[in-house]
């Protein structure tokens, strides 16, 4: 989410293209990972 913010802020007061996309492509990678992490996680569920 923060990395998300910044894009916000960085496209917000016109920062450089390459400052943009770098932010896009870390917050692609953080979810990435994260929705990763989530899918191959176990539930250890016992009823």
């Amino acid at each position: 989410m923060i990395v998300l913010m910044a894009l916000a802020i960085a496209i917000y007061r016109g920062a450089r293209a390459g400052v943009v996309v770098t932010l896009w492509v870390v917050g692609l990678v953080a979810m990435l990972l994260l929705f990763r992490y989530h899918v191959t996680s176990p539930l250890d569920l016992s009823f």
